[in-house]
């Protein structure tokens, strides 16, 4: 998992912050799962650990691969910065000690996050987007429903989602602008239309400006949604 999908800079100031251990875990333990390393851990590449020392604490993230030449090699979260390896003696002398942590997502709730924000929701967006036909994006909908939604990367899919969001406003605006031309132009004459014609072109336009302002809507509701989410931590 990408440092930034889990440890944001809120999060590490946070910690800078506190003063003490329990704060430290306190403050991990408000958006994260922290549980306690056993003896017989394995150190997988690319996790994050909290290790308590003599004269400071750390937040860390392991290399890949986390394991060479009997070391462990990481990288410190706090300063952004590869850190000096450290014998398995030495870490299993502090695991020992209760003083090495792993910190992981927290497990996804569904019953909890369907309260904010269910699947239905996001098959509404597809819907939606489709019959506007102003996001070309459709699968990157699909795939975030499935995929980052449904394993609780909130972030990673609050920023696809605000992506597609972002390219579907400014078609929609070229679109209003293409449609106060052609008004423009049928006024003047220089687009010449029956009125049977301008009848059907007037149903026609208000139909797609109704599934855009559909689509528009979907969009926020997901947004919204994925935002509560990540600003909860859930």
């Amino acid at each position: 998992m990408d440092r930034m999908d889990l440890i944001s800079r809120d999060l590490v100031e946070s910690l800078a912050q506190a003063t003490t251990a329990d704060e430290q875990l306190a403050i991990l333990r408000s958006t994260l799962h922290v549980e306690l390393v056993q003896p017989d851990h394995r150190f997988d590449p690319e996790a994050f650990y909290f290790v308590i020392g003599a004269t400071s604490n750390s937040l860390v993230q392991t290399h890949s691969p986390a394991i060479v030449d009997g070391q462990l090699h990481f990288r410190s979260c706090m300063h952004d910065a590869p850190m000096k390896p450290l014998s398995l003696d030495r870490i299993q002398a502090a695991i020992e000690r209760q003083r090495v942590y792993c910190v992981q997502q927290k497990p996804v709730d569904p019953a909890e996050r369907d309260q904010i924000l269910d699947v239905g929701s996001f098959s509404q967006l597809i819907d939606a987007a489709q019959r506007s036909g102003l996001v070309p994006g459709i699968a990157t909908i699909i795939q975030v429903r499935d995929c980052e939604f449904r394993l609780g990367r909130y972030q990673q899919a609050l920023q696809l989602i605000e992506s597609q969001l972002q390219g579907f406003v400014g078609r929609a605006a070229q679109r209003t602008q293409q449609l106060a031309r052609e008004d423009l132009d049928i006024a003047s004459g220089r687009i010449r239309m029956s009125g049977r014609e301008l009848q059907i072109k007037r149903q026609r336009d208000r139909q797609q400006t109704q599934a855009v302002d559909r689509a528009r809507t979907r969009f926020s509701r997901v947004v919204e949604g994925l935002r509560t989410l990540v600003k909860r931590g859930l």
